[in-house]
């Protein structure tokens, strides 16, 4: 009988991924088309892993691919904003698109320390004493989306120097 090649062995130990496009800008860089690498059974909820259980874990580094096709390893911290196809934010969700989840959406201009300016909605779920948006803004995660028809754009919330309330 013969023993396992290195490959194979290493294959046995592999977790089946997904590979989906997305945009992120880092810190004083460019925004970029990378690959991110999501697995088909999420730890959190039902169904699959979504971009934002990847941004929104304890984990420091999140791995991706490069339009070179190499590995780079980013530090969340440095992630300005990450804009992702809609569809890739359902998994889990049922039937029942994520903002009527939410107690109320409120539309608004969120304006980045580089002078980018997301305009969207964000799903807003508070108990109804603290259900403003500055209550929003102050007990959200480091990223929250913000949806628009471009996407779901993931907001570094230490990135934002404004946000303005729309109608």
């Amino acid at each position: 009988m013969l023993s396992p090649t290195p490959e194979s062995a290493a294959d046995s130990y592999r977790v089946p991924t997904d590979e989906v496009p997305v945009k992120v800008a880092l810190r004083g860089a460019e925004p970029e088309e990378l690959i991110l690498f999501l697995h088909s059974h999420a730890a959190s909820h039902p169904g699959r892993e979504r971009p934002s259980d990847l941004l929104l874990s304890e984990d420091v580094f999140l791995p991706a691919r490069a339009s070179d096709g190499r590995l780079q390893l980013i530090h969340k911290s440095s992630i300005a904003w990450m804009t992702v196809a809609p569809e890739l934010e359902t998994s889990g969700r049922g039937d029942l698109d994520h903002h009527h989840m939410a107690r109320r959406c409120e539309p608004i201009d969120v304006t980045l320390d580089d002078g980018r300016v997301f305009v969207g909605e964000v799903g807003i779920m508070l108990p109804d004493a603290s259900c403003r948006l500055q209550d929003f803004l102050n007990s959200a995660p480091r990223f929250f989306e913000v949806r628009s028809e471009a996407g779901v754009h993931f907001v570094n919330r230490d990135r934002i120097v404004m946000v303005k309330a729309t109608e």
